[in-house]
């Protein structure tokens, strides 16, 4: 073949550009892991700014933080859906990121407020926060996916986040309105310490708790095997990575001699496998 002859002669293959679509391709793919990591950063800064905005304050500065928050996912749903290849099936399939959109809009607690409508607006917060968390989930994993270790932990800090954001809104009397208390009662719970000293009393606080005893401990879990899992393999993989560095060295000093002494043609992959086992 021609390509094998310009190698045995020294000449490296020529290499053929990306195509239009594949770079395209790239490109997108690119763009939107830049925004993922606005995402991320966007839907926890709703956390405690939603929580502020439940006890009252309401400023100027949470109002611009929440005109930004909004435009983060905006942006990145008209980006994603303008890049598509198929608008109709992400339309589709991305229905989280759009309620996202909606329930976040700044100004939809106020025409709440105009249709009389003021006590849903404890429960539209609620409904925002829940949104935020599940989009979270999507972004963590096209971020940290391959990070087995860093993505699990990452959930679990999120997990543990989001519980005591929920408890400090659905019971704020039992937390004192305090979320860094509601995360402690999340970290007690999700690891079945149960100290006890925080207990919700109403329906919808049992129900949290409950929903955190079931996520929490098997994610409790997953992070331990996790945990176990990294060390594990980094203590074996080690003699591994050296070996094959070493067969790999092996194999390209053979094409260095072979290459000097001027022979071509190919070698076969069972000659090669034989060599660099020795």
């Amino acid at each position: 073949m021609a390509t094998t002859r310009a190698e045995s002669r020294g000449r490296a293959p020529l290499q053929q550009p990306p195509a239009p679509d594949e770079a395209h391709g790239a490109w997108r793919s690119l763009l939107l892991a830049r925004l993922e990591v606005l995402v991320i950063l966007a839907a926890l800064i709703s956390v405690p700014l939603t929580i502020v905005e439940v006890n009252g304050q309401n400023g100027l500065s949470f109002q611009v933080a929440d005109w930004a928050i909004w435009a983060v996912f905006a942006t990145e749903y008209g980006l994603a859906l303008a890049l598509a290849e198929s608008r109709r099936r992400y339309v589709a399939t991305a229905w989280l990121s759009l309620l996202v959109v909606v329930v976040s809009f700044p100004l939809l607690p106020a025409l709440f407020a105009v249709v009389r409508l003021a006590r849903l607006i404890r429960l539209l917060r609620l409904v925002r926060l829940a949104a935020f968390g599940a989009r979270l989930m999507p972004a963590l994993k096209s971020t940290l996916g391959r990070r087995g270790l860093v993505y699990v932990l990452a959930l679990f800090l999120l997990l543990i986040v989001m519980a005591g954001a929920v408890m400090s809104l659905v019971e704020p009397q039992t937390v004192k309105g305090n979320m860094w208390d509601g995360m402690w009662w999340a970290v007690v719970t999700a690891t079945t310490v149960g100290y006890g000293d925080i207990a919700p009393t109403s329906p919808p606080g049992r129900l949290v708790a409950v929903a955190l005893m079931l996520f929490g401990i098997g994610l409790t879990a997953t992070l331990a095997a996790s945990v176990s899992a990294y060390f594990v393999k980094a203590d074996q993989g080690g003699a591994n990575l050296k070996e094959v560095v070493a067969r790999l060295e092996r194999v390209e000093s053979l094409l260095v001699d072979l290459r000097a002494q001027g022979q071509s043609g190919d070698l076969a992959v069972d000659d090669l496998a034989l060599i660099a086992g020795r």
